[in-house]
């Protein structure tokens, strides 16, 4: 096949490569949503076939779209709908743990805390005060949450429309040896992000199912509002339920309940936090994405300090891309080295 990427006149070349990149600094505020929504078209991209081939590719990319929205503002409008009417229980429970808090505070010092209660109050008011800083900031940009959700769509949409078809020009016009690499790449990206979106909401129906039973026996009632909380939890990397144990864990405490702290230390705790996390997500992990969990724990962990909330899509993929980068490398050493061995026999008849 030849190779007519290499007939494309430089400056051509030169050009295109210089309105990408000035496009990309100019868009960099959505870059992250651009990168978003295209990972996100990856994982969807085989509904979207399987559908074209029955409706069309126009009307399928329609479709897919506006599928994974209707799922995206049904699971918020339930997750808002639920905390809203658990609002009042909520309360009850912080109004019990801040009672609690008081009691312990006015024996102070009967138990000789280095703290006093004054800079504990004045520390409450400091985070009430911050998280109204952080509502306002949230409703000022309004506007541009709209903007980016557009986007977001827009972009899902072309992207399942035209990305088949840029994948094989693309392909097509490289030599045929960094065609296979980036095939075998593009395989174990869309493996990675299938580990990365799909995982992780089944880790959160699972976390969630196993939730039920174990809120139910612990007899507090608002089964479905605890367990929808700690799916939630359980999508939020490196807290997970976890945080909401110990809120439990405390208020238990705070009720003077011994039998509900020992249930959530011996059962909550191994059972729906750790046993999602230590087995189901990393053998659903392990099993798509080819690559060792540690290596996807990495790059979530790495992505997220480095790059922020982009960083849980691209940490783990940029881990998985070296390691598959690396194997083919290796392999491409070790056909050359089989060749060269099996060349010098030959040499040495002739």
């Amino acid at each position: 096949m030849p190779h007519r990427i290499f007939r494309i006149d430089k400056y051509t070349t030169y050009l295109v490569l210089g309105i990408i990149i000035a496009a990309a600094i100019a868009f960099w505020d959505l870059m992250w949503v651009l990168i978003l929504s295209l990972s996100v078209a990856v994982v969807v991209m085989p509904l979207h076939r399987r559908l074209s081939r029955k409706i069309g590719e126009e009307v399928s990319a329609v479709v897919v779209s506006f599928l994974l929205f209707l799922i995206l503002l049904g699971a918020v409008i339930s997750v808002v709908s639920i905390l809203q009417a658990n609002s009042d229980y909520l309360a009850e429970i912080f109004a019990t743990l801040l009672d609690w808090f008081r009691m312990q505070m006015s024996n102070q010092a009967a138990w000789e805390l280095p703290i006093s209660s004054d800079r504990v109050v004045e520390w409450i008011h400091s985070q009430i005060g911050r998280f109204e800083v952080y509502i306002t900031d949230i409703v000022q940009q309004i506007p541009m949450l709209i903007v980016q959700f557009c986007v977001f769509f827009l972009t899902l949409y072309y992207a399942l429309l035209r990305g088949d078809q840029v994948l094989h020009e693309v392909l097509s016009h490289l030599p045929h040896k960094v065609a296979s690499a980036l095939t075998r790449m593009s395989e174990v990206t869309v493996n990675t992000l299938y580990a990365i979106y799909v995982v992780h909401v089944a880790t959160s129906v699972i976390t969630f199912i196993i939730a039920v039973p174990f809120f139910y026996f612990l007899g507090y009632g608002h089964v479905i509002f605890y367990s929808l909380t700690a799916a939630i939890f359980q999508l939020i990397p490196i807290i997970g339920p976890s945080l909401l144990m110990v809120l439990i864990a405390v208020y238990a405490f705070a009720l003077g309940d011994i039998r509900g702290v020992f249930l959530i230390a011996l059962i909550g705790y191994p059972v729906v936090c750790a046993l999602p996390d230590l087995y189901f997500r990393p053998m659903m992990m392990g099993a798509r994405a080819s690559i060792h969990p540690v290596i996807m724990w990495i790059g979530f962990f790495g992505g997220l300090a480095v790059m922020g909330i982009v960083g849980f899509v691209l940490g783990p993929l940029f881990l998985a891309l070296i390691v598959s980068g690396y194997h083919i490398l290796m392999e491409d050493i070790r056909a050359r080295e089989a060749e060269e061995g099996g060349s010098l026999p030959g040499e040495n008849r002739g």
